[in-house]
């Protein structure tokens, strides 16, 4: 396994021009801008390098406006979540606002932290007028402070340069070696994910609680079932978003989003008697983007009065895109189909790393351009397919040979990916066809 990125966490209060900044290093919109409080709810990762170091941003949850108390106990969790999870702290303040209204007791986490911290004092327009006044932030007790522009970029490589040697100097331990396949369980609060693991354990080793927010950190845990090693990482349960919560949950949906990623399968988790919402088909469009397999689990089937070809109508009518997944009814209460549901999980991993023949891949083609062949869109050249070929597994990916990769619709690419799922084996795991102009 090779040694995971360091980690860059950037912190501060709303407005300041954290997305704006990661923005500007990514060298693309990777992160939503707005003048509005509170834009950035999710955390946003960025793997990008700098003086040949290579490193992962994340662009931490905007702080909901509130009162000032709300404010700072908000930025507060960011830090402290940065502190635990980061490698190197960079801490962004708006040069316009006055240094000595930031919170001392965000200042004091700075101090005590045994990681660096770099300070970037952010809109700075001329480095000259920030001389005059900078002083004042000197005062902040951060010996690492760098004027900055994240529009303009002015400073930025400065600020990168540091960054950059006070990473050189730390030693980044690798990950803890999942124990067989790794299995994320994601979804909304209160829908039954611990108590869908402490049922698979056969034992309370996961606290259950009615109480929103329980689970605050993932915890993995290993089990073996009929002879395959499985570790289930339990994740916090995402908050719904709102104007009127006058804290978001920034730890909850850090640790959603991060347990995905160290997934090869996702158990996503609905409730039946809950209706479906954007943050639902947020997370499912997280694990389809990474490229993940899943499962979708409808739970607390023991509660639910309706027909299950009800639920399987709703679930297929929000969630069009993982048409793919298998969806199993579920009751974590009485284990009401968890073994059918588990059972699923090793053929998924065992598909995500398939490797198609050439000439399976060959056959498939030929069939399909005989069958349903690209139609010429408007204005556009005729489309010729000379061939199909895999570039990846853990996320299959397919490369299309074609004379024209403009003239290839997205209705037709989505056409041949699902043929490729259906016809060649890999049920319930994304892939990803990328059209090649022949040379």
């Amino acid at each position: 396994m090779n040694p995971r990125l360091p980690i860059v966490a950037i912190v501060g209060e709303p407005n300041v021009g954290k997305s704006t900044l990661l923005n500007k290093i990514s060298g693309m919109r990777a992160a939503v801008t707005s003048t509005v409080a509170g834009t950035t709810r999710d955390r946003q990762y960025i793997d990008t390098a700098w003086n040949g170091i290579d490193f992962t941003m994340v662009d931490t949850a905007g702080i909901t406006f509130g009162d000032k108390q709300e404010l700072e106990d908000a930025l507060i969790e960011q830090i402290e979540f940065a502190i635990d999870e980061a490698d190197l702290i960079l801490f962004v303040a708006d040069s316009k606002i006055d240094a000595g209204t930031i919170d001392r007791k965000a200042l004091i986490k700075f101090r005590k932290t045994k990681k660096p911290v770099v300070l970037a004092v952010n809109k700075v327009d001329s480095p000259v007028k920030f001389r005059e006044f900078g002083s004042e932030f000197d005062k902040l007790g951060i010996k690492k402070i760098f004027p900055i522009s994240a529009t303009t970029g002015r400073g930025i490589g400065d600020m990168l340069d540091q960054i950059t040697t006070d990473l050189k100097k730390l030693k980044i331990e690798k990950p803890p070696k999942h124990l067989g396949i790794p299995v994320a369980i994601v979804g909304k609060p209160n829908v039954g994910k611990s108590s869908l693991i402490n049922h698979i354990l056969g034992e309370k080793r996961v606290i259950v609680s009615d109480i929103p927010g329980t689970t605050r950190n993932s915890i993995d845990v290993s089990i073996n079932i009929d002879g395959q090693d499985y570790t289930f990482i339990d994740t916090a349960g995402l908050k719904k978003k709102s104007y009127r919560q006058a804290q978001p949950d920034v730890y909850s949906v850090f640790q959603t989003f991060k347990s995905i990623r160290k997934s090869d399968v996702v158990l996503f988790v609905i409730e039946a008697n809950e209706t479906i919402t954007k943050q639902d088909q947020v997370i499912a469009g997280e694990i389809l983007e990474l490229g993940k397999g899943v499962v979708i689990l409808v739970n607390k089937l023991d509660k639910y009065e309706g027909e299950e070809k009800e639920l399987q109508d709703y679930v297929s009518h929000h969630f069009p895109f993982l048409w793919f997944a298998p969806v199993f009814f579920v009751s974590a209460v009485t284990g009401e189909n968890i073994v059918e549901a588990l059972a699923a999980i090793k053929p998924i991993y065992e598909a995500r790393g398939k490797t198609v023949s050439q000439e399976d891949l060959d056959r498939l083609l030929a069939y399909t351009m005989e069958k349903n062949p690209p139609r010429r869109m408007l204005d556009q050249k005729v489309p010729k397919v000379h061939g199909l070929t895999q570039t990846g597994t853990h996320a299959p990916m397919f490369d299309l040979l074609v004379n024209h990769p403009a003239a290839i619709s997205t209705q037709y690419r989505r056409y041949l990916e699902k043929q490729i799922i259906q016809k060649l084996g890999f049920w319930g795991t994304p892939i990803k066809l990328n059209l090649v102009k022949k040379q």
